[in-house]
């Protein structure tokens, strides 16, 4: 257990902006967290988990608290017949498992590929790229109970997973510890999602679950900025669903706009909003804009505030609203909660 204090928290975030942490604690096991919590409550201090923090939007000012950086390390093989359970610890960097995955020849991860982040924060959204999510291949979840202390294992229905949202979102009680997923020996490709159907018609080859992997990973390579160059969460906002009625009066005014059926209603891309109705690609504010190549993205460059963010994307999703009548929701998630 690795204890630091005064650490700025621009360093631990992608987003490149935040205050400091009054204490940074890295953490290579269970038994590291559960010390650094008797840590926080010997010292009367507020916690929260950190990852690579590449979903989360920190705040500019000091946090006087405990930051729980999961660093548990390790990636494990059990052969179950047709398929394979593969375990990873929290702190595993997620594309190195789905590397690692591909590398063995299994399935179902690939389509995952380049998304920045940990295992154990993939749970937490329920990421999702290319016509996959993390709870298609989940088994199961282990955890710290901080109500018991004690290891608390949740299979798939009871992470409550939803459209990049789960049991552990919004919640610290659970501290995840490693993820199993049921990954598949036999060919189980998934390319119907548009921009593979493309790379397939451009001759890029999909017949192996690393071929796929590294298709995934160019497209993003377009699509994202360059992480060592400015600062971003990836998608900012996520994609609303509103009802079939809405999306036909929508669709009056705009013929091209895509919508995607599903149980709540119809499921529309921010990005086309954005882009192709309100002109917003690369729009600028300051120290903040909306990515040249994918509208959905923000990029924060140097000298950029939480401040700054939160006004950007407030009037942003004021533009959606007047513009169409839809609250868009944000993807990334404030820290600390």
């Amino acid at each position: 257990m690795i204890v630091s204090e005064n650490v700025p928290l621009s360093t631990h975030t992608t987003l490149r902006v935040g205050g400091t942490a009054r204490f940074f604690i890295e953490c290579e096991s269970k038994e590291d967290i559960q010390n650094a919590l008797a840590f926080a409550l010997e010292h009367g201090l507020l916690w929260s988990v950190l990852g690579e923090g590449s979903n989360v939007l920190a705040g500019d000012d000091v946090y006087n608290g405990v930051v729980i950086a999961i660093r548990i390390p390790g990636i494990a093989f059990v052969d179950a017949g047709e398929e394979v359970q593969i375990t990873a610890g929290a702190g595993v960097a997620w594309d190195a498992l789905v590397l690692e995955a591909a590398r063995c020849g299994l399935w179902g991860l690939e389509n995952l590929a380049g998304i920045p982040g940990t295992v154990g924060a993939a749970p937490v959204q329920n990421i999702g790229a290319y016509g996959a999510e993390v709870k298609d291949t989940l088994k199961e979840v282990s955890a710290l109970d901080t109500r018991t202390g004690q290891i608390r294992i949740l299979v798939r229905d009871e992470c409550a997973f939803g459209y990049r949202d789960s049991i552990f979102k919004f919640s610290a009680r659970f501290v995840i510890l490693s993820v199993t997923f049921c990954l598949q020996k036999a060919a189980q490709p998934s390319i119907e999602y548009k921009d593979l159907k493309e790379a397939l018609a451009q001759g890029t080859d999909l017949s192996t679950p690393a071929s796929i992997g590294n298709a995934v990973r160019t497209i993003r390579g377009r699509k994202f900025p360059d992480l060592s160059l400015v600062g971003t969460a990836g998608s900012f906002f996520k994609n609303p669903t509103i009802s079939e009625e809405a999306y036909a009066s929508l669709k009056e005014k705009f013929s091209d706009m895509p919508g995607f059926p599903n149980a709540r209603g119809v499921k529309i891309p921010t990005a086309f909003i954005l882009d192709h109705m309100l002109g917003l690609r690369g729009y600028t504010e300051g120290n903040i804009s909306l990515f040249e190549n994918q509208p959905l993205v923000l990029v924060a460059r140097n000298g950029a505030t939480q401040k700054e963010i939160d006004t950007f994307a407030n009037n942003i999703a004021a533009r959606v609203h007047d513009a169409t009548g839809i609250f868009i929701e944000r993807e990334v998630r404030n820290f600390p909660t």
